[in-house]
């Protein structure tokens, strides 16, 4: 068995603890942050956060493979953190990509999205991979236009784009990498119509395909 990566994944959300809280547990609200769209989405819900979960109300939940969620309040905000339990003080593990850590990272930056900015609207989201080097995915959302940086890390880049959707790129590699490896970018967006979703499906994708050298698209 390969051995997991201990790690600590955190975000700051302008939200009261019982709303992160209920965001967390509710099946229906989890739906509206969690990774993207897909047919199996709901039974990775249900897998993840109701049949291999404990809820310790209020401010902790125990999650499969040694994984918790801690909140805290920080003032009228509340701390939202994932623990993958180890030493998360070992050097050997500074450098070494892991999918759940990266998962974690850009899922908490969609729920912080949809608190912050949209609470009570539906999302609409599309999740695009393909092989590109970090810097070409960057250029691509400067293309596109920048509103505001949302969040930066490593592997990771979040902004809001012109129309203030949330657009996450994340690579398996540092962005700063010339190399090209495995990239994606999920573009989330609220209280579209099918017309107006439609419409950024074909442009994202379109970029997408300009920038990677192959494209798989999952929508919902």
């Amino acid at each position: 068995m390969t051995e997991q990566k201990p790690f600590q994944v955190e975000t700051t959300i302008d939200a009261p603890l019982e709303t992160v809280w209920s965001a967390l547990t509710t099946p229906g609200q989890i739906h509206e942050w969690f990774g993207w769209p897909h047919d199996g989405l709901d039974a990775e819900i249900r897998y993840i956060f109701v049949d291999h979960a404990e809820h310790l109300p209020p401010d902790r939940i125990s999650l499969a493979a040694g994984q918790t969620i801690q909140l805290t309040t920080d003032g009228r905000r509340t701390v939202v953190r994932l623990v993958m339990a180890g030493d998360l003080d070992d050097a050997k593990w500074a450098d070494v990509y892991d999918p759940l850590e990266e998962g974690w990272r850009a899922f908490f930056e969609q729920l912080r999205f949809l608190l912050e900015r949209h609470r009570s609207a539906h999302r609409r989201a599309l999740h695009l991979s393909g092989t590109a080097t970090g810097p070409a995915a960057l250029a691509m959302l400067a293309a596109a236009g920048v509103k505001e940086i949302w969040h930066e890390s490593r592997c990771q880049q979040a902004v809001l784009d012109g129309d203030g959707h949330l657009i996450v790129v994340s690579a398996t590699h540092p962005l700063t990498d010339t190399e090209a490896g495995p990239v994606g970018v999920t573009v989330t967006t609220y209280g579209l119509t099918d017309d107006s979703f439609a419409a950024v499906r074909q442009q994202w994708t379109a970029r997408w395909q300009a920038t990677v050298g192959d494209t798989e698209v999952s929508v919902g």
